[in-house]
């Protein structure tokens, strides 16, 4: 048997074969601690362990027995198995039982009920993470799947980010001072810091469970990301963080801000810019037409008016002009009149005659004497004659 070469199969199937043959281990009890729950379809997987060993559960139809959380304390009835395959050993449990809460996960409560009553996870502390960044230093495992993703994610939407990595362990002993070594060397050199890990048991997160990495993110300036566990676990990381991601991934998505869209959205507004423009310049183009149209219209108007206008005005200075001359025809009618009756010459005309002496009218017998040669003035000539007596 000793010399025997076995193929993989054998030595499995052999292994396999004692476990179902041992009476002892078919339906035994099994007291633990729940790290790790979390379920798949219809079944629920999870770890149980003790003070120094530990063991991978499955639960088929989970739904039929007490669902367990994380720390909690447990009695689990089930086999153990060991799955040929993959040569993994794990137990099958068939019903669970509430004993109360672990030792680690008690550890866990009563810090985090610490550092929030002193104030480390309040709310008004945290920073607010740049909607712009342009240098990001992600503090984890530089070999493990956690780093590609958020690599990945953040170079799908955007590839001027500087993503910087700080290799450090994410688990086991001494991994929390690593950790916290980590952010005092980088802090205040970045636009924001992310702190990753996967999923893994309540062991496995027990570094960042710690109060001197919470203590680290609370002093640092450099805004902090927490992107450790799964979306349902929950850490002392992730409550002192500025921020909070589900997972790695979200994390990338919340410092990795898309360049296309920002581009599309420049591009649109400067698009509804150049349509609003061109809609302004159509309304003024539209509003000028209008005032010219208004312009022309009250030109003509005015035009006509100030012609009508005119032509009354010339109306009335002609009917005045014709008034003015009408009354200055009768006042110089008049003015005739009365001349021709004081014209000395108009009386001539009715046989008299006019006498002059020396081109001087001659009014008087006063002005004249014997011998003066006088010129008498008739209608039709002049009588020249000489003066030989005067009569009184």
């Amino acid at each position: 048997m000793f010399n025997k070469t076995l193929s993989v199969e054998e030595l499995n199937g052999y292994i396999h074969s004692i476990f179902n043959a041992e009476e002892m281990l078919l339906g035994v009890s099994v007291f633990g601690e729940v790290s790790g729950f979390k379920i798949s379809g219809a079944h629920a997987y999870f770890t149980i362990k003790g003070r120094d060993a530990a063991i991978p559960c499955t639960l088929f139809n989970f739904r039929r027995t007490y669902a367990p959380k994380d720390g909690e304390s447990v009695i689990v009835k089930g086999s153990p198995d060991f799955y040929v395959k993959t040569g993994k050993l794990s137990f099958n449990v068939v019903s669970v039982q509430p004993v109360g809460i672990g030792d680690l996960h008690a550890q866990y409560e009563r810090l985090k009920a610490e550092l929030q009553k002193e104030g480390v996870f309040a709310p008004e502390h945290k920073k607010a993470i740049p909607a712009f960044c342009k240098d990001v230093c992600v503090i984890t495992s530089k070999t493990g799947a956690v780093i590609r993703d958020i690599y990945r994610t953040t170079r799908n939407v955007n590839r001027s980010i500087n993503l910087h990595v700080f290799n450090v362990r994410v688990q086991g002993e001494g991994a929390e001072t690593e950790i916290v070594h980590a952010i005092k060397a980088v802090d205040g050199k970045f636009d924001a810091i992310i702190i990753a890990r996967g999923g893994g048991s309540l062991e496995d997160l027990a570094p960042f469970n710690t109060e001197c990495l919470a203590r680290a993110i609370y002093d640092a300036e450099t805004p902090i990301i927490s992107a450790v566990g799964h979306e349902t676990d929950f850490t002392i990381c992730d409550f002192a963080a500025d921020a909070r991601a589900a997972t790695p991934t979200a994390a990338a998505h919340l410092v990795a801000f898309d360049e296309n869209k920002i581009i599309g959205d420049v591009f649109d507004v400067l698009t509804k810019m150049g349509v609003t423009l061109q809609d302004r310049a159509k309304s003024g183009e539209r509003d000028l037409s209008i005032l010219i149209k208004t312009l022309t219209h009250s030109a003509t108007l005015l035009t006509e008016k100030a012609a009508g206008g005119l032509k009354v005005g010339l109306n009335e200075l002609k009917n005045a002009s014709k008034n003015y001359l009408a009354a200055k025809d009768a006042t110089l009618e008049k003015a005739l009149i009365v001349y021709n009756a004081a014209n000395p010459l108009s009386i001539l005309e009715k046989g008299y005659f006019g006498a002059t002496k020396g081109g001087k009218r001659v009014a008087s017998t006063e002005d004249v004497a014997v011998g003066d040669d006088l010129t008498l003035i008739a209608k039709d000539g002049k009588i020249y004659t000489k003066v030989k007596e005067i009569t009184k």
